[in-house]
């Protein structure tokens, strides 16, 4: 995880933090009280991420929903080995709601390393990726699972799927998402497990969250070796989700991946909603 060699891999676990932390916006399609198409509503979150028990790096996503446009942005700090890895990554995504589900329409990656910086970044018409530029190009090794045409298409991007889960719902389990990060296609399913008490966010009490296992499979432009294998075979990736009982939503309070060198995790710090009509909401722990 903490290895530039790595990069593809910390890729994938970002991508599937992305996807696991897609209930931030749970809300963002709230149907206003005059029944006239969803609210605006903003939402920021901030995460703190430890690998092995050791605090490495912050995540912070914040989303907007206006009318039937959403945009979305994302920003990741990683700092390891006393600062001798550093890792930071800026993201964002934007698109439609419709009535059929989400259309992103562009999606941008920036990255800069200690030993390579990069960029990425994908057009898309109708939930297929018609444009795609990644820099620097790279040579893929014998072991690489290809893309083919089929599996750039009825996509969506990691910061999408921040979004794609918007849809109010009695319980945030439930739910498969096909993602595509401009080099790995891949699904994201959540599986409720159980229920577990966690911190409200806002004083000393706690509050019944639930805790869904995250299913992740490779479907095409991975390598095909130990460390993807032992990523989709893990049932060790769980996200557990805190009630928001003023805004009627699930809030992502803890993401834990384990990997073969140890166990990311991701903990809210703090976490913001506000829309019209609604006094704003900050949990903070």
């Amino acid at each position: 995880m903490v290895c530039e060699c790595q990069h593809g891999f910390k890729r994938a676990v970002w991508g599937l933090a992305a996807a696991v932390l897609a209930p931030l916006a749970l809300a963002a399609t709230t149907a206003r009280a005059d029944g006239i198409g969803p609210r605006p509503i903003a939402i920021s979150g901030q995460y703190s991420i430890h690998f092995n028990g050791f605090d490495i790096g912050i995540v912070r996503i914040d989303q907007r929903v206006a009318g039937r446009a959403y945009s979305a942005n994302s920003r990741v700090e990683i700092s390891a080995l006393l600062g001798a890895f550093h890792w930071q990554g800026i993201t964002r995504s934007a698109g439609t709601l419709t009535a059929e589900g989400i259309e992103p329409s562009g999606y941008d990656f920036q990255y800069r390393g200690s030993t390579k910086s990069g960029s990425l970044s994908m057009g898309f018409t109708k939930g297929n990726v018609t444009s795609l530029t990644a820099l620097p190009a790279t040579v893929e090794p014998d072991d690489f699972v290809r893309l083919g045409p089929a599996h750039i298409r009825s996509v969506i991007d990691p910061l999408t799927a921040i979004v794609a889960l918007s849809r109010p719902a009695a319980q945030p389990c439930g739910r498969k998402l096909p993602i595509f990060d401009g080099k790995q296609r891949f699904d994201v399913s959540l599986i409720q497990v159980r229920r577990e008490t966690v911190p409200a966010g806002r004083n000393a009490e706690t509050v019944n969250g639930v805790v869904c296992r995250v299913k992740y499979t490779p479907v095409a432009g991975y390598r095909a070796n130990s460390e993807t294998a032992a990523l989709a075979e893990t049932t060790g990736i769980e996200v557990t989700f805190r009630p928001v009982a003023e805004a009627g939503m699930w809030s992502p309070y803890r993401v834990a991946i384990p990997t073969m060198a140890g166990t990311v995790a991701l903990e809210a710090t703090r976490y913001d909603i506000s829309a019209p009509g609604l006094a704003e909401i900050a949990l903070v722990d």
